[in-house]
């Protein structure tokens, strides 16, 4: 995260985040202090700050809002990682597997009340609109998920609707909130939360593409989920709508079968000969160019765009 900030930024805005998120409850303290550690490279806390660095006013708010997403994705996370029973995230044993479910899903519902609290601090009625839609948003989108999963297909425009729920909602959030918190314009109100919307999106394709090209050890999580847990995402999507009903049901047999072997490679020729992994880069593309697009009259913005770059580059 360091290279995203400045030495100044990073120590600010961990202060604050620490802060936040202290109690008088050892157990929480502890759980707390190692997903602190084991936190990867903070992109929300990350864009919050580097919005506001382009239209030119960091204010304590824009740290607030920083911790508040992060809080919010923290939360999100940990019962992630109890629903799809993952061991490890980044590396690192997840809080489920150190001590166990229960206590995992009360830190998660710990950290997520205790930025209910923080919402407070904005002091402004519309910031806590944006993220309490932001929210309903994301779990709205995480249930969609799950829901279409049993069906075995989802449709392209089913999938877009879902990631910009479940992934973009909160960028977005991030972005326009910190724009509140830096700025009175309207104008940058708008931008900022297109520029976070088209961000999360691409960040979606992205983390859904490195599901099927990327292994554990680069991403520091399992990979080829998706599959395993029947949730076609988008190179599976296209692959599978190039093809008639029978020819899709017989691949989609194919790829199962093949997942339960663990050949993955395998798989991963069926989407390169379908073009599916370069139509998911295209995709990528095309959503960062609107992304940046948004930001495009302001002076400051290659800070911005040079930290996006950074992130897509590293993932």
């Amino acid at each position: 995260m360091k290279k995203y900030l400045s030495e100044k930024e990073f120590l600010k805005l961990k202060e604050t985040f620490t802060s936040l998120l202290i109690s008088e409850v050892k157990l929480i303290d502890k759980v707390i202090k190692y997903i602190s550690n084991s936190k990867g490279k903070m992109i929300r806390p990350c864009l919050v700050i580097n919005t506001a660095k382009t239209i030119g006013n960091i204010t304590e708010k824009n740290y607030l809002v920083a911790s508040l997403v992060e809080m919010i994705h923290l939360a999100t996370l940990i019962h992630d990682d109890i629903v799809d029973e993952s061991d490890t995230r980044r590396g690192w044993p997840t809080p489920a597997r150190l001590w166990k479910n229960k206590i995992a899903l009360l830190i998660g519902d710990y950290i997520f009340s205790k930025s209910l609290s923080t919402i407070v601090q904005l002091n402004d009625l519309e910031s806590i609109k944006v993220l309490s839609n932001a929210s309903d948003r994301l779990s709205k989108g995480e249930i969609f998920q799950i829901q279409e999963s049993k069906n075995k297909i989802m449709s392209e425009n089913s999938y877009f609707s879902m990631i910009k729920d479940k992934t973009a909602s909160l960028f977005s959030a991030a972005c326009e909130l910190s724009a509140r918190a830096s700025s009175k314009e309207k104008t940058d109100f708008k931008n900022f939360k297109k520029f976070g919307e088209n961000f999360g999106i691409a960040y979606q394709i992205k983390d859904d593409l490195n599901d099927v090209i990327s292994n554990s050890k680069i991403l520091g999580k399992p990979t080829n989920l998706d599959v395993k847990r029947n949730t076609l995402t988008l190179p599976y999507i296209h692959c599978m709508y190039q093809l008639n009903s029978y020819e899709r049901s017989k691949i989609l047999k194919k790829i199962n079968k093949l997942s339960k072997k663990n050949k993955y490679k395998e798989i991963q020729n069926i989407l390169n000969d379908s073009k599916s992994i370069d139509y998911c880069n295209d995709k990528i593309n095309h959503y960062l160019r609107k992304a940046f697009d948004s930001i495009n009259d302001y002076p400051n913005k290659k800070l911005l765009i040079s930290v996006t770059k950074s992130v897509f580059n590293e993932n």
